[in-house]
């Protein structure tokens, strides 16, 4: 092979591998692709997409991570759906499905944890969502969530400070310009203080 064919050859292969890296770049790390989704609602199959965003002050929380789970009772063990750390304070979007036990034979996700923080300043549940057999999709809003280390921590006591800021209608549209074809129900999630302890659910704001 010749010299020049060898430097063609070279700067193709950088070319492509630009164009994978470009690519690859690209892909959003905290956002369900469309094609999944499709895929999904093609299927029939039961999910929830959960939205909202996580952000902390800069340099003062390392990590910090959003984490959906269910769990029976007390007695019974925690059951992870679904972590996301997220650096850039960008929003959020992921699908929940109910658990793939055998003990569990519900045919959709029927409640779920919302828990927030890191691993060195650990987690503290924030939110409880009960859920209906849904007759299509739906989408749950869990607010702009703001983690900070707590001014002084306990042994018992979390480590952060979390505040929940409700940007619904914004962040809607933003679903919506993101999933054009997504024809389920959009939900703000109702916060409760004892997620400990379920309350019953007020319906929901809903937007159509």
């Amino acid at each position: 092979m010749d010299r020049y064919n060898r430097s063609v050859l070279k700067a193709a292969s950088v070319l492509l591998s630009f164009s994978l890296l470009s690519v690859t770049s690209c892909v959003h790390p905290n956002r369900i692709s469309r094609g999944i989704l499709r895929r999904l609602t093609q299927r029939g199959e039961s999910f929830v997409l959960v939205f909202g965003s996580v952000s902390t002050t800069k340099g003062t929380l390392a990590f910090p991570t959003i984490r959906f789970s269910r769990q029976a009772d007390r007695s019974s063990p925690e059951y992870p759906l679904k972590s996301l750390t997220i650096t850039s304070g960008e929003r959020f979007y992921a699908v929940l499905q109910g658990p793939k036990e055998a003990s569990y034979t519900l045919p959709y996700l029927d409640e779920f944890y919302i828990s927030v923080g890191s691993a060195n300043s650990g987690f503290d549940r924030i939110n409880y969502v009960r859920l209906s057999e849904p007759e299509a999709p739906v989408a749950i809003y869990v607010g702009e969530i703001e983690m900070s280390p707590a001014p002084s921590r306990t042994t018992q006591g979390p480590g952060i400070t979390v505040d929940v800021r409700d940007d619904f209608q914004n962040a809607s549209r933003e679903l919506k310009r993101l999933y054009p074809r997504f024809e389920g129900t959009i939900v703000r999630a109702v916060g409760l203080r004892n997620p400990a302890v379920p309350a019953p659910v007020p319906q929901p704001n809903r937007i159509r």
